[in-house]
Formats: structure tokens, C-alpha cells, sequence
């Protein structure tokens, strides 16, 4: 099999419109590369500063559908952005350092931002296990739904500025292998996520997963009036809130929150910038005593080495639980559950 790369062409911003790409169908799907090219201009309003990655909130969701019906892939850009960060080891690609704060942006700038969406599961030994192949389908479509200008904004205070986008671009590449042998089988690599409301009236919050396929791992993602936090799941020196991971009395994971996401970031291999406290914009930081971990995220790898005998296979189970110990209830806090969840193909006789 050869490498192929391909641009497949773009999708052009229409304020809460659905867009739709068809993706060509010769070759095996490695992945599709996403890269929004914005350009915009703001009014000020108070204090405030935009949100984690924007402009990314302007692509609000991303679904990959096969065959018409069947749903591959469901996930906003945001947290797309961030999760290539988590699996593949490195950001994707951002420019919008001129988004920062909330002052006047009178003559159009051009951030932009880059994440992708993959077929083949990220550091796997064997790639070619999770490819899709996109003969074996009658369709497959590229479905964007698209947000306003206001999205990109802490909402916190985003009350009286105004975003105006001029034009946005998404564009698409596809990375797919050519010349993929006969009768080859792969598992499908699905992505979806289960958004829960953290509005239990105690420190114990659970959200039910779905079983019958193979997880290889789980984001959660803490948010609060739409901002990532970490006041959901806080560390502390006498703050241990939990994370557990259970069918039964079988427990998978039991870890403090805190300190899976230290894990992440020295198992996933992730630099994090340096938060700088607050709106002050210009303290200085001090390298030597600050490497922080990624705000509001955690995420469970059940396949650190790339096999995927590793992976959580939950096809004889009865049922799954995450089971949380949470503060900060309120209506506007939700914890998000991004599953990486393989399908192996069906067994034919």
C-alpha cells in the first residue's frame, strides 16, 4: 500500500447553517485533515478574553456519516483540537494569538486553527488495523454544522461586543492509503460523545456508557457556562475527587482526577503554555517552576503501548459506569465523555 495525500476542497462559513462534503470513496481512509482560515473583526466590550482554541467554536459539530444513515463520527473542533493534542502527542496547529483579550479588532484578522479527524487510531503499532475503507460504503459525507461569530467569546463576558465574520474557509485533505490488498478487514474507529449535567444533589455523579464494542480510551471534559475548568473535578492537598471506572464490582480505573491529568501530560507526551493568572496578560512566568496540564481534560488510555489487546473490550459486559466525585453543581456545568470506541469487523463464516 502508498501513502496518498489529497485535497478534497472547502467549506464556506454560513452563520448556524449545515454544510455538507462528499468525501471521495477509492481508497482506505487514514484520516481527514481540517483547517479553518477565519477572518473576522469585534467590537469591545468589558473585560473578558475568547475561549480555549477559537476560533475552533465556529465549527460547532463535525459528523462523519457512511452509507446515509451510519454515524462514524460526532465531535465539536474544540475538543477535536485538544484530543489530537492528547493522542498524537503534539497541538495541532493555532494562530489566533490577536483573539486574546477582548479589544477592538477593527480591520479583519485571519486566525486560524487546525485538527484532524482519524480513521487509523493515533499511535497504534499497527496502523493499517483501524483503517476505513471507503469502497466497501455507498456514501460518505462530511456534515458541518456551523456556529456565529459570539461562539468564539467567553460568554461569561461576551455581553455587549459584537463578533462579525467577514468569511470563513474550512478545508479538507484526505490522508489514505493506496493499493490495500483484497478482502482486507479492519476495525472502525468511532467517536462519539455523551454530554451529562453535573445537577446531582451529591458529591457522586454518574454517567452510564454503552457496552458491546471495545473502548481504546475515554476524554472527559469538565466546562462550566462553557469554559473549561477544573473546578468540577478539583486537586488539591485535601482535594481528592475521583475518578472511577466500573461494570459491577470489576473496577478498570480509580484515580484521582488531579493526578490523571499530570499523567497525561507526562504519558501523552503534551507541552501545555503556561496559563497566565487571570486577565493579566503580561506577568512574567517563570519557566523553572511552571509546566502545567491541560484545563478542564482528562483522559483515560487503555492502550499507552499501541495494542490493542489492550483495549477495554466490553462485549461480555452488562453494563459500564463512570462514577465521579464532583463539586461545583450547578446549570451550567456539564461533564463531556468522548468515547474511542473500535468496532471489529463481523465474523463470517
Amino acid at each position: 500500500m502508498k501513502l496518498h495525500r489529497r485535497y478534497l476542497g472547502s467549506i464556506a462559513y454560513a452563520a448556524n447553517a449545515t454544510r455538507t462534503l462528499e468525501i471521495p470513496r477509492n481508497y482506505a481512509l487514514v484520516a481527514l485533515d481540517l483547517n479553518l482560515v477565519v477572518s473576522l473583526t469585534r467590537t469591545a466590550a468589558t473585560a473578558g478574553d475568547c475561549r480555549d482554541c477559537a476560533p475552533a467554536q465556529l465549527v460547532r459539530n463535525i459528523t462523519i456519516k457512511a452509507n446515509g444513515s451510519d454515524t462514524i463520527k460526532s465531535i465539536d473542533m474544540e475538543t477535536l483540537h485538544r484530543h489530537n493534542e492528547l493522542t498524537y502527542g503534539v497541538r495541532p496547529q493555532i494562530d489566533a494569538n490577536a483573539l486574546r483579550g477582548f479589544a477592538v479588532i477593527a480591520q479583519a484578522i485571519c486566525p486560524s486553527i487546525m485538527a484532524r479527524i482519524p480513521f487509523a487510531m493515533p499511535r497504534a503499532i499497527k496502523e493499517v488495523d483501524t483503517l476505513l475503507d471507503t469502497a466497501a460504503l455507498s456514501s460518505l459525507d462530511l456534515i458541518v454544522t456551523w456556529g456565529v461569530g459570539a461562539d468564539i467569546q467567553n460568554p461569561l463576558y461576551n455581553v455587549d461586543g459584537v463578533v462579525t465574520i467577514v468569511s470563513a474557509i474550512l478545508h479538507v485533505t484526505a490522508i489514505e492509503y493506496l493499493g490495500v490488498p483484497a478482502g482486507s478487514k479492519f476495525m472502525l474507529y468511532n467517536q462519539w460523545v455523551k454530554q451529562s449535567q453535573v445537577t446531582a444533589t451529591t458529591a457522586r455523579h454518574q454517567i452510564k456508557l454503552p457496552v458491546g464494542n471495545v473502548y481504546r480510551g475515554l476524554l472527559l471534559k469538565t466546562s462550566s457556562a462553557g469554559n473549561q475548568v477544573d473546578t468540577i473535578l478539583p486537586f488539591g492537598l485535601a482535594v481528592l475527587n475521583e475518578i472511577t471506572l466500573r461494570s459491577g464490582t470489576e473496577v478498570y480505573v480509580n484515580e484521582i482526577a488531579g493526578i490523571l491529568a499530570t499523567q497525561n501530560r507526562l504519558e501523552q507526551q503534551i507541552e501545555v503554555i503556561d496559563r497566565m493568572p487571570g486577565l493579566l496578560a503580561n506577568v512574567e512566568i517563570d519557566h523553572k517552576l511552571q509546566a502545567l496540564t491541560l484545563l478542564g481534560y482528562y483522559y483515560i488510555d487503555f492502550c499507552r503501548d499501541g495494542r490493542l489487546s489492550e483495549a477495554l473490550d466490553t462485549r461480555m459486559l452488562s453494563d459500564l459506569e463512570l462514577m465521579l466525585q464532583v463539586v461545583n453543581i450547578g446549570l451550567t456545568d456539564f461533564i463531556d465523555v468522548y468515547a474511542d470506541e473500535l468496532v471489529l469487523p463481523a465474523v463470517t463464516a
